[in-house]
């Protein structure tokens, strides 16, 4: 009995100090991104990147001090896509959709006031044009109409 709690003790001291001789660290950072596009249909995309890094500490199992330690890291990257969905906003949607009819409505009252416009100039034109054929047909009267005893003007062939 006494043998075997002295091995038991011996493997226990054994196994104490090799484990007290390696050190294991471990580094882990996470970055969540979420990605949304909006107008009449939202794209959400949540995408969990993960960048572990662990490092194992290990020195010789000797009783001597200041021995070297070696350090061996391992790097892992993890890129998880978490939620990935696509829905309809049907507010925003109908909220376009009163927007452009706004929008239509505005350009063909636009378009009719262009209209009336032109008509009105068109028709101040005419009446111009008129008015300018008047006077020319009045000054043509009094150039060609000639005192008593003037002979008339005659006509150029």
């Amino acid at each position: 009995m006494k043998t075997i709690v002295s091995l038991i003790a011996a493997f226990l001291l054994c196994a104490v100090t090799t484990t007290a001789q390696e050190n294991t660290e471990r580094n882990e950072k996470t970055v969540i991104k979420k990605v949304v596009a909006k107008d009449t249909t939202i794209k959400t995309k949540v995408i969990k990147e993960t960048a572990k890094e662990k490092g194992i500490v290990t020195v010789a199992g000797t009783e001597k001090e200041d021995q070297e330690a070696t350090v061996i890291t391992k790097k892992t990257d993890d890129v998880e896509v978490v939620v990935d969905a696509e829905s309809q906003d049907l507010t925003n949607k109908q909220l376009m959709i009163a927007q452009k009819k706004k929008q239509q409505q505005a350009l063909e009252a636009s378009i009719q006031a262009q209209k009336a416009k032109a008509e009105k100039e068109k028709q101040l034109l005419e009446e111009k044009k008129k008015q300018m054929q008047a006077e020319l047909e009045a000054r043509r009267k009094a150039l060609e109409s000639r005192p008593k005893g003037m002979a008339k003007l005659k006509k150029d062939q």
